[in-house]
């Protein structure tokens, strides 16, 4: 299958082709352009070439293409120039101007067919004559219109072309030409006679470079969907980056021979190019590269010496021509060589022989061994390959320490799952590793905690937790189940989280008091919260303060301290802060940064719930920041503060913030945990009608059924942005999806059945109106239960409960058809606390509601406050529905605003009168859309339809469907 597979879809590249369509418009200005784009093979400059040549087709512009073969200094001369004019034969006029330069360059008939002889045929050409013809021609041309020569690969062009190129580059002072030349970067070796041409035109002010970089994650995972038609799974995705390092054409031939297994041994087809570059070489320098391809992508220079076992001399020679001819690349500053491409490393390693391979990773091993301090996961590698199993098993301990203490848990738990993995098979394991299997397995838990896999780490610890069982080791047992109870919570297993830590209580005696009967009990504690049960966690958060006061643990203490106040927000959230501050110091005392993020965590949220929300910043920012430095930023409490900066941050409008939080996040993400951070951010882009909304909500939404709550989110956004694009079937089968998913009463409310509604009594639908006045109905009243449900919990104190509810009780006014002002008032009034776009939404249909009942002056009022937030927000699509209501109601937003198209001599007002016929709207709809009366809605109607020349409604709706206005464009529903 391999080479088998492309798409023609054009992925990423939108700052090349911003510098390229710059260089035309330049170039069409009548100032001649030279481009010279490089990179490497496959990385894609031919796409990017047919890119431009199709805008340049766009413009007017005559696109003349021509490429270079590999045939070097004995081919024939200009050969891609004459490929690239041998079609302006056939056109006449042009036929002419190449016949006239062949009158003033003799010989250069001889190049370019069909053209007659200018005169006898010498035995050479006269090079500045064909050169200056070649030019003339060119300008000729662009008098007609603007011309794109392309010229492909110079990196195999003749003699005579790369003079023609170097020719153009410094004489073309007029017409309106531009010139784009594409070479390989990684074949150009240190003798190549593209170097000194190169090295003279980026010194000239006409030419301007573009190195073509390899495609990131997220273009890699956009151009692989291309291909496979269906977004791939982010594990192949990230395997096939790392792999091919972004290039487009590897990416395309490892998805053709994995299919659906990232990690498949090289294609042969794409070793066999690779390998093409290598067999060219001298024996002494592929010596050197097989023994580098063995040490991985780097090799240092100590150890490619130490394992060769060569001559300097020899060793030098070799290394002389792998990196002259740009196979490796040295680093001066660390001694050390590179392949220039890990598949190019992967191919040489691959041709090695089996018991090559072996001998030369014992060879690597036993350096390492020997250097006092040697990089242990390095180690680790070479004797698992070597087949020193002992060896593999004693490094990757080492290493996965090494990785702890430099906070990188992911890295730490691969070393410590290859050591799990190693450990039946060695021979007295623990004395070999230094540690026992069940702290092993402890230890890649909390690495799978910190890391983000909360699945992985519950597995993990539930199987500790069964082996210290069997083995009658109960205090290692409750230390286990403790554990478990935690990560099931984090993967939001929260009654299986109960039983867990319920019995790691049963497994540890309540006399004497010890530190580990003060974590169990303070952790059931925190357990019986989650379940809801404040009664019962308040019995076991007394027991545990005991029990940590006794046995001077004042970590325990603290985490009993914070469920206590937990349990007293629904009261007294002073008080309950009060306890989050004394916990936090306790935990800081005692170097338990984990405890010390749950404080901050319900500090945070408390102030958020309270409606304080320069404080929930200040609080989620500590946070975080303390969960980065700790290395815990991707732990089960990292993501809540992750998630919490966001939420805050999205409802103070700190917008910028918000997408530089989301920024860093990888976009092609891996674990469940980063999806989370994800999809809590996606509000902003969609708000703000990003491209990027779209593509992650697509990814997300590949990852369904693996966390409700995850599922929730993707299905808040992507209805919100349906409803933004007028889909309303799509956003209402996201908000079911919602529903479905979680109990999302707290995020969707009645906007959408409202949308129906209106649809509805515009279309005279009668049963979509009773569907959607239903469906509304049913969602205020479990937004009604779910405030009412909230005085009896730690939400009676939640400004946003309130918000939701009044915002519910507006949104069911406009769904009965009769918006009410003073619902709406309420609505606003309920987020003053500084939501500020919910603020803004409610003004927006505030202003709508005044407008319908005649009160323009408050109408305008409403309408610029909410205008001047969206635009300060840079939220689109709400800024585009208040200048649409603007123009309907006649509401004088106080800024000037956007220009509306002209149609067969139609006034804007009578624009949008057909745009609502459009819809099927009556003239009393019209009237109340526009809120004007029905006399003057019958005369806008009797107007457009003279105008346009036709004799029904019907008829005016059919022209405006012909003319593009099938959206109603500006309108919101």
């Amino acid at each position: 299958m391999a080479g088998e597979v492309s798409s023609s879809a054009f992925i990423g590249r939108a700052v090349e082709l911003r510098r390229l369509d710059a260089a035309l418009e330049r170039a069409g200005q009548g100032s001649p352009q030279v481009v010279l784009v490089a990179g490497d093979a496959g990385v894609g400059k031919t796409r990017l070439l047919l890119a431009l040549a199709d805008r340049a087709r766009r413009r007017g512009m005559r696109v003349l293409t021509g490429g270079c073969v590999e045939l070097g200094d004995i081919g024939l001369p200009y050969l891609p120039v004459v490929d690239a004019l041998r079609e302006l034969a056939d056109d006449p006029e042009e036929a002419r101007l190449l016949a006239g330069a062949a009158m003033t360059a003799p010989g250069l008939d001889r190049l370019l067919p069909g053209i007659e002889p200018a005169g006898p045929a010498g035995d050479d050409l006269d090079q500045l004559q064909v050169l200056d013809a070649l030019r003339a021609v060119l300008v000729g041309l662009s008098e007609r219109s603007p011309v794109l020569l392309v010229l492909e690969d110079l990196h195999w062009a003749d003699r005579a072309t790369r003079d023609l190129v170097a020719f153009l580059a410094r004489t073309l002072r007029s017409g309106r030409v531009t010139l784009a030349v594409s070479y390989r970067s990684d074949e150009l070796h240190r003798r190549h006679p593209l170097r000194p041409l190169l090295a003279e035109l980026v010194r000239l002010s006409a030419v301007e470079r573009l190195e073509l970089a390899p495609f990131t994650r997220a273009e890699l995972a956009e151009h692989l969907e291309a291909i496979a038609g269906a977004p791939l799974p982010a594990e192949q995705v990230e395997a096939i980056h790392a792999r091919s390092e972004g290039n487009p054409f590897y990416a395309e031939q490892l998805l053709a021979a994995a299919a659906g297994d990232a990690n498949v041994e090289l294609p042969a087809t794409l070793a066999e190019v690779l390998l093409a570059r290598v067999q060219g070489l001298s024996e002494p320098a592929q010596q050197v590269l097989r023994v580098a391809a063995v040490a991985g992508r780097r090799v240092p220079h100590r150890l490619l010496a130490g394992v060769a076992g060569q001559p300097e001399a020899n060793l030098e020679t070799g290394l002389h021509e792998a990196v002259g001819t740009g196979v490796l690349t040295s680093d001066a500053a660390t001694g050390s060589y590179a392949f220039r491409h890990a598949l190019l490393q992967e191919a040489v390693y691959g041709d090695l022989l089996p018991g090559e391979q072996v001998r030369l990773h014992a060879a690597y091993a036993r350096l390492l061994a020997a250097e006092p301090g040697g990089a242990a996961a390095e180690l680790a590698h070479h004797s698992l390959a070597s087949h020193d199993l002992a060896g593999a098993l004693a490094a990757s301990v080492r290493a996965a320490s090494e990785a702890e203490a430099v906070l990188a848990p992911a890295e730490a738990l691969r070393h410590l799952q290859r050591a799990l993995a190693l450990w039946e098979r060695v021979p007295e394991p623990a004395t070999v590793a230094g540690i026992d299997r069940v702290e092993l397995t402890l230890r890649a838990a909390a690495a799978a905690s910190a890391a983000g896999e909360h699945q992985r780490a519950a597995s993990l610890a539930q199987d500790v937790a069964r082996t210290a069982e069997a083995a009658a080791d109960p205090a290692r047992a409750a230390r286990a189940y403790e554990r478990f109870g935690l990560y099931l919570f984090y993967a939001g297993r929260v009654e299986e989280a109960l039983a867990a830590r319920a019995r790691a209580v049963e497994l540890v005696p309540d006399q004497p008091p010890t530190p580990l009967r003060a974590r169990v009990t303070a952790a059931i504690a925190q357990a019986l919260v989650n379940a809801r049960q404040p009664a019962e966690a308040r019995r076991w958060c007394d027991q545990a303060l005991v029990a940590a006061r006794g046995a001077g643990s004042a970590a325990e203490e603290a985490d009993a301290l914070i469920t206590l106040g937990m349990i007293e927000q629904y009261d007294d959230p002073a008080s309950a802060c009060t306890r989050f501050a004394a916990a936090r110091a306790l935990a800081a005392a005692a170097g338990s940064p984990e405890i010390e993020l749950r404080a901050l965590y319900c500090l945070a949220e408390v102030s958020s719930q309270l409606g304080e929300l320069a404080s929930a910043c200040a609080a989620f920012d500590e946070g975080g920041e303390l969960a980065e430095r700790t290395g815990l930023g991707w732990s089960g409490m990292g993501v809540y503060l992750r998630r919490g900066q966001l939420k805050a941050r999205y409802r103070t409008g700190d917008w910028d913030e918000c997408e530089r939080l989301l920024a860093a996040v990888p976009e092609l993400v891996t674990t469940l945990a980063a999806a989370q951070v994800v999809a809590q951010g996606l509000g902003v882009l969609v708000a703000r009608d990003r491209p990027a909304a779209a593509v992650r909500l697509r990814r997300l939404a590949g990852l369904g059924g693996a966390d409700p709550f995850l599922d929730r989110d993707v299905a808040v956004w992507e209805a919100e942005l349906a409803g933004w694009q007028g889909d309303l079937e799509r956003a209402r089968s996201a908000i079911r999806r919602g529903l479905a998913a979680a109990d999302a009463v707290e995020v969707f409310d009645q906007a959408l059945e409202a949308d129906r509604a209106d649809h509805a009594r515009a279309a005279g639908d009668a049963a979509t109106l009773a569907d959607a006045t239903a469906a509304g109905r049913a969602l205020l009243e479990r937004v009604r239960a779910d405030a009412e449900q909230a005085h009896g919990t730690h939400l009676a104190h939640d400004v946003h409960v309130r918000g939701r509810l009044a915002k519910a009780e507006a949104e069911w006014t406009r769904l009965q058809g009769r918006s009410d002002p003073a619902r709406w008032q309420a609505a606003v009034d309920a987020f003053a606390y500084g939501n500020v776009y919910a603020v803004a939404r409610c003004q927006w249909r505030l202003a709508e509601a005044l407008a319908g009942g005649g009160d323009r002056e408050r109408a305008t009022q409403a309408a610029r406050a909410a205008h001047a937030t969206a635009t300060r927000l840079g939220a689109a699509p709400l800024r585009e529905a208040l200048e649409a209501l603007a123009r309907r109601g006649r509401l004088d937003l106080g800024v000037a605003l956007p220009a509306q198209p002209t149609l067969a001599g139609l006034t804007p007002r009578e624009l949008e009168v057909l745009r609502l016929l459009v819809e099927g709207r009556s003239n009393r709809q019209i009237a109340e859309q526009l809120f004007i009366s029905n006399k003057t809605a019958s005369v806008h109607v009797t107007n457009l339809l003279a105008k346009l020349g036709v004799h029904s409604r019907l008829e005016a709706a059919a022209m405006a469907r012909r003319l593009g206005l099938e959206q109603p464009a500006g309108l919101e529903s």
